[in-house]
């Protein structure tokens, strides 16, 4: 199950619990999708210490997002979760390294409250429809 969460809107937060499904996944991507069209670069902010599993549906669908999305991934500022799985955090880290320009952060439960500021506390302005500093080109 999902559970959206107040948040400003440049950042998707949601809490998971039991097992996700395709169902799940897809209004996930939905509110992803919101925010992506109104805004240039967002954040994730995603509680997975209730979650106790994924479907194969749930997988698939990730994958093909995932793919789908190859070119816009500067477009995720931060990704914050909130994980007690010590693995999960791990595999987060290292998909932070090979994104340069999204910053990724495990959280342990109970430090729900600073991956949230985390995650929202990125250049506002870019968020807010502001050119990205970084795609201007070099003045002469």
């Amino acid at each position: 199950m999902i559970e959206p969460i107040q948040a400003p809107p440049y950042l998707a937060a949601f809490r998971f619990s039991g097992r996700l499904d395709g169902e799940d996944y897809d209004a996930c991507i939905a509110q992803i999708e919101s925010r992506l069209r109104e805004y240039p670069r967002i954040a994730v902010y995603a509680d997975l210490a209730g979650m106790t599993g994924v479907s194969l549906e749930a997988i698939g669908k990730d994958f093909q997002y995932a793919f789908g999305k190859l070119g816009e991934y500067s477009r995720f500022a931060r990704a914050a979760f909130v994980t007690d799985q010590p693995w999960l955090g791990q595999v987060g880290e290292l998909a932070g390294r090979l994104l340069p320009r999204t910053e990724v952060r495990a959280f342990a439960p109970g430090e729900e409250a600073a991956a949230m500021a985390w995650a929202a506390d990125f250049d506002a302005d870019a968020a807010g429809g502001g050119e990205d500093p970084a795609a201007r080109p070099p003045e002469p």
